[in-house]
């Protein structure tokens, strides 16, 4: 039976149904009206997941090295420069060096148990450093000087993990140059003194909070042969609010 035309529209399935969706349609579009004008004005303020940055200073990327020695062996006094030779050609030093210097008295040696200068210096030819089997080491790899002693330094700073390195690390963009160690370290006195720290990295934000697991333990770094887990202790337990 057909629909009588005369009958009002509200009964009419098919506008009912379009009515009801132009509603819908309404209130969805306020909502995003009103959620567009809460963000406009600032409702919400975004908290990034880093943490702010930190400027380093300029020391702190500086390139420059922190000695910059002779990788000659001269000596500078007043306005004249001398090689090592020079003196030591003419004027004999003892078998043994125990005893107050009367030249190069501002060399302030604290090196462990290296207390006699020839532990490291040529005694015939005082333009070299001597090696384990008396043979000459040049003055300019003092590297292979150290390594007789800090052979696993040594072996670190071959490999890039010790030590310094200026330019690039992809060489095909430019150079590539390893400091040598006395280019950070004064070979007489090789401990730096106190230094203050350059800014840490910026980390994520979760990272600089107090992290506990699902279970109410405090997390912590994983155990490390370095780092072994307290003994007798597995887990961080969670204070207790209460005191108990």
């Amino acid at each position: 039976m057909e629909n009588d035309p005369r009958q009002p529209a509200s009964h009419h399935p098919a506008l009912g149904i379009v009515h009801g969706g132009a509603t819908a349609i309404q209130w969805i579009s306020a909502a995003l009206l009103v959620f567009a004008a809460v963000l406009g004005l600032g409702g919400w303020s975004y908290r990034p997941p880093e943490s702010p940055p930190v400027r380093a200073p300029a020391w702190a990327t500086d390139d420059t090295p922190v000695r910059r020695p002779r990788l000659q062996p001269m000596l500078a006094t007043g306005v004249y420069i001398y090689r090592c030779s020079d003196c030591h050609r003419i004027i004999p030093s003892p078998l043994e060096m125990h005893r107050t210097l009367t030249q190069h008295r501002e060399i302030d040696l604290r090196h462990g148990i290296n207390t006699r200068c020839f532990n490291c210096h040529h005694r015939e030819n005082r333009d070299a450093f001597v090696d384990d089997d008396g043979s000459e080491i040049p003055w300019n790899q003092p590297q292979r000087l150290c390594a007789k002693c800090h052979g696993t330094v040594y072996r670190d700073w071959q490999h890039g993990a010790h030590g310094r390195t200026n330019g690039f690390w992809d060489r095909r963009l430019g150079e590539q140059k390893r400091l040598r160690c006395i280019e950070c370290h004064n070979p007489h006195s090789p401990p730096f003194g106190p230094m203050v720290p350059a800014p840490g990295p910026t980390l994520p934000r979760s990272q600089l909070e107090k992290p506990w697991d699902h279970a109410g333990r405090e997390q912590r770094p994983t155990p490390t042969p370095l780092r072994p887990p307290p003994v007798g202790q597995r887990d961080f337990i969670r204070p207790n609010p209460t005191g108990g």
